[in-house]
């Protein structure tokens, strides 16, 4: 359950953007909120959808790993924030996009495609019955792909790490310019 109510936060929100009261710290203060970065995103949220912005979402959504990187791409091209990111796209939380972004950092795309939870033992005990009734030609083709999986990994980490450079070399110049 929301730690506060659908009417808490929209009373908060009106009288954040009536600005009698001030901004958020001056709300957040009046009405015992510890975090006024909450009344933040309320009011974002609020901006964004409307009420319906205020409501506490009942399911989970799920994202595909395809639509991770695009968000991310996004938000590396538009060199956009979290939030901006968020909005169009129409993720609720920022915080999700910047657990994909150190995902994809640490791990790359299988870290955005990891399911959640605790893994099934039946499937793995399945996977190793499967493994062994390969015959010779599936089992030299397995080692193929694997190894072109991994030197697709491999430029893939090269290609981000070229990137990584010409960022920082972007950065500098512009520093150089000012």
């Amino acid at each position: 359950m929301s730690k506060y109510s659908f009417e808490f936060k929209l009373k908060l929100v009106k009288e954040y953007m009536e600005g009698e009261t001030g901004g958020y710290k001056a709300v957040a203060k009046k009405y015992d909120v510890i975090n006024y970065g909450l009344i933040r995103y309320w009011v974002n949220d609020y901006e964004k959808y409307g009420e319906d912005g205020l409501k506490r979402k009942s399911t989970k959504t799920f994202y595909s790993g395809e639509f991770k990187v695009r968000v991310l791409q996004y938000r590396q091209y538009h060199n956009c924030s979290y939030r901006e990111a968020a909005n169009h796209f129409g993720i609720s939380n920022q915080a999700t996009i910047a657990n994909w972004q150190r995902k994809y950092l640490d791990e790359g795309f299988e870290g955005l495609n990891k399911s959640i939870g605790r893994p099934s033992t039946m499937s793995k005990n399945k996977k190793e019955k499967d493994t062994l009734n390969l015959t010779k030609s599936e089992k030299e083709e397995l080692i193929e792909l694997r190894e072109e999986n991994e030197f697709l990994r491999a430029s893939l980490a090269y290609e981000k790490k070229l990137k990584a450079l010409i960022h920082e070399r972007e950065q500098k110049t512009r520093k150089k310019r000012k």
